[in-house]
This record gives structure tokens, sequence and C-alpha cells, in this order.
């Protein structure tokens, strides 16, 4: 629609409904003329950067995207699984779609931390920042000895990459835990094998896409990262660190 015509067709809205005496109509636009006006002035101003300004913009995709806040929201989204492998992540800067982060903790310089740039932080970027590159990862300002009472992942082999198919689940048991594999897109998950209501195993349950369903209460957990997606405040799976060598799967329950 033309500018002109819409200008055209708004006042004679308006005349109507002052005629018809509509005032929740009236009190309507009373309220879009309170958000818009004082955003309009500031953007008049110059002042595109104030945070009204920025809100009203936002609404019709004008506002230019702030790179470094996508990507920390995209981040939280994956820091409880890094925090799972007793490790940590901190973004250090966003430069035209590469991503620069800094793993710190167990993560640094174990046989699961590439894995896990790649499988989680790297999927949650694709999916959430549109610009998103590459990762660069940095290595941590303090030795890795310097940080005290961190136990590090030790892998043990659990079963051949080629025993979980995916869109599949197996159970297995390594080091007299239960654990439980699940294979989404190719890419392989490890939780503990208790579903966190009761305890219950949970390899009679069903994947389907990146959704683990429990198969005693239908309780529905993301595969990738544990967490519970159909109760956000009910607790999600504990996850397992894992690795794959040489077309084996591997997995470190002692921090599990």
């Amino acid at each position: 629609m033309e500018f002109d015509e819409a200008v055209a067709r708004l006042d004679a809205l308006v005349e109507q409904l002052e005629r018809e005496g509509d005032q929740r109509a009236l009190s309507l636009l009373q309220l879009v003329d309170a958000v818009h006006r004082p955003a309009l002035e500031l953007i008049a101003a110059g002042q595109l950067d104030h945070p009204v300004a920025r809100a009203v913009l936002a609404m019709y995709d004008l506002a230019p995207l702030d790179e470094r806040l996508e990507v920390e929201e995209a981040l939280d989204e994956v820091r409880p699984y890094i925090h799972s492998h007793g490790g940590a992540v901190e973004l250090l800067g966003v430069d035209e779609g590469v991503v620069h982060l800094r793993l710190s903790g167990a993560c640094n310089g174990c046989a699961g931390s590439a894995m896990t740039l790649r499988r989680g932080i790297e999927q949650v970027l694709r999916d959430r920042v549109g610009s998103f590159r590459e990762i660069v990862a940095h290595e941590p300002e303090q030795p890795l000895l310097q940080i005290r009472d961190l136990r590090r992942p030790v892998f043990v082999e659990a079963l051949a990459i080629d025993d979980v198919p995916p869109g599949g689940i197996r159970a297995v048991v390594v080091d007299e835990v239960p654990v439980l594999l699940a294979n989404v897109d190719g890419d392989v998950y490890a939780f503990r094998n208790c579903c966190p209501v009761d305890g219950l195993p949970l390899e009679g349950g069903r994947l389907t896409g990146a959704v683990l369903v429990c198969p005693w209460h239908n309780c529905a957990f993301d595969a990738r990262s544990g967490e519970r997606v159909d109760d956000e405040t009910a607790p999600g799976l504990a996850v397992v660190p894992i690795a794959v060598r040489n077309g084996a799967v591997q997995v470190a329950v002692n921090v599990a």
C-alpha cells in the first residue's frame, strides 16, 4: 500500500471511530501515538541508539542487530551443557560473524572440547545468529594446572558409533554407571540413564528429531543439552561428556 493511500485510509478510519465512539479503538490509537511519538522525536534528533528509538525501529526490523548481544543470548542456551562438562565459555568478541571464545575449566585440553564446540556451541550459533560464520577458540589466561579441585574427564569406550544409528537411542553401562546415548542427525549425545522425576531408565522412550520423550511420564527433553522442553522449571537430564575416536564412542562418567 502506498504512503498517501495509507494516510488517507487512516484519517478516514479515525473519523469513523470518533463518530461511532469506539473508545477501545481510540485508546489503541492513543497508545500507538504514545509509543511512536517519543521514538520519532529521538530518531529525528539523530539519537538512534536511544533504547526507545531502537525499540520502535526493531518493531519494523530497521534497527541494526547487535551481534554480540545475539551471540551472548545464544550462548546462554548452551552454557548448561558446557558446565555439565566441568567447563565454562567466555565470549571475547564478534567480528563480522567470527565468534571469538575462550573455553576454560575441564573443557580446555580435554578430548571432548572440540566436540563440545562443534556440537553444542556451533549448532546454537548457526540456529540463532544469522551472521555467524565460524568459531575461533582462544586459550585460557591461566594455565590449567592452576585450577584447583577440578576433576578432569576420564573417557572410557562405551560402544561403536555404528551401534547408535541416527534417530536411535542406546543404553549402556560404563564403570557401573547407566548411560543413555542418543543420535541426533548423526551427532551422538550422552546422559545419565535415569528420568529426573524418579530415576527410572529412559531406553524405552522415543527420540523424535532432537526431543527425547520419557517412556514413563511422557516428559520431554532436548536430546542435545538434556534440558526439559515441556516444562522449563523442571530438572533436566544429567549430561555425560562424550568424545568419538576411531569410530568408537567414549564417555566420561567420572564427571557426570
